[in-house]
């Protein structure tokens, strides 16, 4: 929801913004209509080819759409930079042939661009809200574009070769019907088609220890099948709660349910692959737990 239209907010309704040229840009506004006092929260917009300047209705909303939109104010200030990147990607002929099932090598470029910008432009920073601020985290970035490209291109060709492994293993084990169909449906979630940006940077890195992990499980079946079956009836239990409150919300998940879900992946590693290790302690009562805080917590 935007606000907008009056006299009062018209400074923070503006639009095909290619440069910082608006000021300062608070965290949030008050301003009157209709007699009423009411509070907007400014925010840039990416629309593509530029950005918007509006009044979101939620702090939270703004955030996450500045931080966009800063990175497409910084992709246009750095836009020399960014062709040579896009130049660059277009030779990364092999990789794209291991992406051919997920879609076209335009559309692997684009993502990879998209990724990277996303990460080496700001990353885990502040968001600018000021035109010094915003110079400086332009000169800033420039740098880690580089380094960035490296790091995700390693990441996304070891997953795409162990996705094709994990493939390659499920289209092998029919016999194996339950873990097979789990694993299946598993795949497609942890390894979507747009996978290199609806994954965030630190979760990406991940990846390829979750699906190594499918590939253990896969590997220790025949020998402990109704272990297995154990596991699995913990790790669905959990999942299907998860599944129902993930479809009652609109937009992007609350920080604190996307963690829970994170946390499925590390259960699942500790289940079925205990040799490759989660990061922290991790277990189906752990999880119970907290699934139970997490139930009485509203959504927003």
């Amino acid at each position: 929801i935007t606000y907008g239209g009056g006299a009062e907010d018209s400074e923070f309704e503006r639009t095909g913004l290619v440069e910082w040229s608006f000021g300062d840009l608070p965290e949030q506004v008050k301003f009157k209509r209709g007699g009423r006092e009411l509070v907007g929260y400014p925010a840039l917009v990416d629309n593509g080819e530029s950005v918007d300047l509006r009044l979101l209705d939620t702090a939270d909303a703004a955030t996450g759409e500045t931080r966009r939109g800063v990175v497409r104010l910084l992709r246009i200030a750095l836009a020399a930079q960014f062709k040579q990147l896009d130049k660059d990607l277009s030779r990364e002929t092999a990789l794209a042939l291991k992406f051919r099932n997920f879609g076209s090598a335009d559309i692997l470029r684009e993502a990879l661009i998209s990724a990277i910008a996303t990460r080496a432009l700001m990353g885990d920073d502040d968001t600018p809200r000021k035109l010094k601020e915003f110079d400086k985290q332009k000169e800033r970035a420039k740098p880690r574009v580089a380094v960035v490209k490296q790091a995700l291109l390693r990441d996304v060709a070891e997953i795409l070769d162990l996705h094709a492994q994990v493939t390659a293993r499920l289209n092998a084990k029919p016999q194996f019907t339950a873990a097979m169909r789990d694993e299946t449906s598993h795949l497609a979630a942890l390894v979507p088609a747009d996978f290199i940006t609806a994954t965030s940077w630190a979760h990406l890195r991940d990846l390829p220890r979750y699906l190594r992990g499918i590939l253990k499980r896969l590997e220790k079946l025949p020998a402990s099948e109704v272990r297995d079956s154990r596991g699995m009836a913990s790790v669905l239990t959990l999942q299907n709660k998860f599944l129902a409150r993930r479809a009652q919300v609109k937009g992007e998940l609350p920080p604190a349910l996307d963690d829970f879900r994170w946390q499925l992946e590390e259960l699942r590693i500790s289940l079925f692959a205990q040799e490759l290790k989660t990061p922290y302690p991790v277990s189906a009562k752990r999880l119970d737990k907290l699934w139970d805080e997490l139930a009485r917590q509203p959504l927003v």
